[in-house]
């Protein structure tokens, strides 16, 4: 850019170095030519005029055109030199998050010795009952007999002596009921692990094991794991929301790493920390 500019100013220079310095008789712009020509002429208009003020002409439009190139230049000078924007790291989609399985080892263990099969039970064989008359030693009585039975009409004392009625004016403790705090579904400011989104996945993958019986079954999926981030960032109430279809373990290790994790940044409403529900899903896949 900055050649080509200069290469353009010096032919402008030269062109009119050289049109100044070669006037001469011959050229329609002489001063002396028009003034002997249009001597006896009308000289406020037509080609005197034209002629006189030609290189006056020529002059403004070379300055113009230097001036419009001097202003394109600089104008390319200065957006070059701006600092350039920095763009804000996208943001990290939570909603997935992949943990890879070891690598398995080539050595195959041997199958484990056959046991033998256990020993045969002994079985008792069932002996039907046998209907036997046995003579009934207490005779029912019959109503005659109890016509002359009265019922008492003493009262008995309980044998439960401990209760006592209240007194009458004397005031009883009041059970106060401590109220759980409430848990929040949807809250103003989300629930935060320290460092952020990258320190959880490392943490993750730290403490993470991978269920020997799923990388020999092959089987893969995701966990969806819910827990309670409390107000003062422990993480407690921690279940599986949505499991591994036949792999109960990868979900107990889920959760045995989500317990794990040290205190959070508590969720808030209002600028104040609350207790708020915290989704996680966990990728298990295998290379």
């Amino acid at each position: 850019m900055g050649v080509t500019i200069a290469i353009i100013l010096l032919i402008a220079f030269i062109t009119l170095y050289d049109y100044f310095t070669s006037k001469t008789w011959q050229q329609v712009t002489s001063s002396n030519r028009n003034e002997i020509v249009f001597e006896n002429r009308n000289r406020s208009y037509g080609a005197y005029v034209l002629r006189n003020d030609y290189d006056k002409r020529l002059t403004y439009i070379m300055l113009s055109i230097l001036l419009s190139i001097g202003v394109i230049y600089g104008s390319y000078v200065i957006v070059k030199n701006l600092p350039e924007e920095e763009l804000a790291p996208p943001p990290v989609d939570t909603t997935q998050f992949a943990v890879q399985a070891p690598p398995v080892e080539e050595d195959v263990p041997p199958p484990p010795p056959e046991e033998p099969p256990p020993p045969m039970e002994k079985t008792v064989a069932f002996t039907p009952p046998v209907i036997v008359d046995i003579p009934v030693e207490d005779e029912i009585p019959i109503q005659e007999d109890m016509e002359d039975t009265k019922a008492s009409t003493e009262t008995n004392d309980t044998e439960n002596e401990s209760w006592a009625p209240p007194v009458v004016g004397e005031k009883q403790p009041e059970v106060t009921e401590q109220k759980e705090p409430e848990v929040y579904t949807y809250v103003d400011e989300e629930p935060e692990f320290p460092g952020g989104y990258a320190s959880m996945m490392a943490f993750i993958q730290k403490n993470f094991n991978y269920p020997q019986v799923a990388i020999e079954n092959n089987i893969q999926g995701k966990c969806y794991v819910k827990f309670v981030v409390k107000g003062d960032g422990s993480v407690s109430s921690v279940q599986v929301e949505r499991g591994i279809p036949g792999c109960p373990e990868c979900d107990k290790e889920a959760v045995r790493v989500v317990r794990m994790m040290p205190g959070w940044k508590a969720g808030k409403v209002n600028g104040k920390s609350v207790s708020s529900v915290f989704r996680l899903p966990i990728n298990f896949a295998l290379e």
